[in-house]
């Protein structure tokens, strides 16, 4: 049975083997506007604190270069099952055979995924026509490999006609019960990522995409399953809600590994745990272990079985979904949805209502020590000893 953290006040907000020849040799233009102030030379520090973060910039800007040469590193895929449930889409993480660790074609992805979630969810789509919908949709698809799915099904093309009954929230989970998430996929640093440029611009290309995700007029929650390691652990916060199973472990392992967080995980972590407890999972690397810890520190909403993580996120978000819910067997059009548009708009008040100035110039530290960190002689030794094969016992 599902177990919810009744207390809860805080509603916040890889690595498969690289067979492309595509390395970071050829120079990615520098992305100058990352830091650059889209006005004149500030003469206040009012004035300064309106810098162009990297976390501002909407797709498909410079930033889409970038994304464009990530594209074209690693293996898995990000899949988007937009019927999961009546108002609920799935955001599945898929490289199994690793965890399902981030490529860098995952990251592209991901920000594809976004893209579209932005598109559908738009105030404005009602004055769109359905045709010209789709074309905006396959145009964000045209080289992606965002894996689209209907109920379960993979399909070939976005059913807008499946979102007439309005999509609410969105559940991220990694896939075949596996890791939620174990980062950044090591092989791929190795060959490809691991220098501080490349680190620099991955960094502002995934601060970008889970800001944005966070922005969406949608409510979101993680559904836990077992580990989420270093990024991963990242990629638990940028969600409203988490759901975790007792034997999920949660570790901020950046520090062992010689760097920061890159992803911006570090500013949202404060606003899911107080201020001591969220410099204590960073700077120790000390664990989450399990559901009642989660709930405890107020990381977590709620606590599922083992195996059965997506079920209960799914379960917790209903409360957002039906005002009166249809009993088991029934249609679901005998059950009275919640206003679509209420939802959303309940949603971008409390995101409106966070303190994004400080989250962006937090992560905007964060991405600047990260490129410091990132590729330097410590860092390269800790990932050539985490990435060497394991002796037998």
């Amino acid at each position: 049975m599902l177990r919810t953290f009744a207390l809860a006040h805080r509603l916040p907000t890889t690595s498969a083997s690289i067979t492309t020849t595509t390395s970071w040799k050829t120079p990615i233009p520098t992305l100058s506007f990352l830091t650059t102030s889209l006005l004149p030379t500030p003469s206040t520090h009012h004035q300064q604190q309106h810098r162009n973060y990297a976390c501002q910039i909407n797709h498909p800007t410079k930033i889409g270069q970038l994304r464009a040469k990530l594209r074209t590193f690693g293996q898995g895929h990000i899949e988007l099952d937009i019927s999961h449930s009546p108002g609920l889409a799935l955001l599945t993480l898929t490289n199994p055979d690793k965890h399902n660790a981030l490529t860098g074609k995952m990251m592209a992805e991901l920000a594809d995924c976004v893209d579209l979630l932005e598109t559908v969810t738009d105030p404005k789509r009602r004055e769109k026509e359905v045709r010209e919908m789709e074309e905006d949709v396959r145009e964000l698809l045209k080289d992606s490999g965002l894996v689209l799915k209907k109920g379960g099904v993979a399909v070939q093309k976005l059913d807008l006609d499946a979102l007439k009954d309005g999509l609410v929230g969105v559940i991220v989970t990694g896939s075949q019960h596996k890791s939620y998430c174990a980062g950044l996929d090591l092989s791929a640093a190795k060959t490809t990522l691991l220098t501080p440029q490349a680190g620099s611009e991955m960094s502002a290309l995934m601060v970008s995409t889970l800001t944005r995700f966070m922005r969406l007029p949608l409510i979101s929650i993680a559904a836990i399953e077992k580990a989420a390691i270093g990024g991963g652990a990242e990629m638990t916060t940028f969600c409203d809600h988490r759901c975790i199973t007792d034997q999920a472990k949660i570790q901020f392992v950046q520090t062992q590994m010689g760097v920061v967080t890159g992803w911006g995980g570090a500013s949202r972590l404060l606003n899911l745990v107080s201020r001591s407890q969220a410099l204590r999972l960073l700077g120790s690397a000390e664990p989450i272990r399990g559901g009642e810890e989660a709930l405890k520190l107020g990381f977590a909403q709620a606590v599922s079985p083992v195996g059965k993580a997506v079920e209960g996120a799914s379960e917790y978000m209903q409360q957002y979904v039906w005002e009166k819910a249809p009993a088991a067997g029934q249609d679901d059009d005998v059950g009275a949805r919640r206003c679509v548009e209420a939802v959303r708009a309940m949603k971008r008040i409390v995101s409106f209502g966070l303190d994004y100035e400080r989250i962006e110039r937090v992560s905007e530290l964060e991405k600047d020590l990260f490129k410091g960190l990132w590729g330097g002689p410590d860092n390269l030794a800790r990932v050539e000893t985490a990435s060497a094969p394991k002796k037998k016992k």
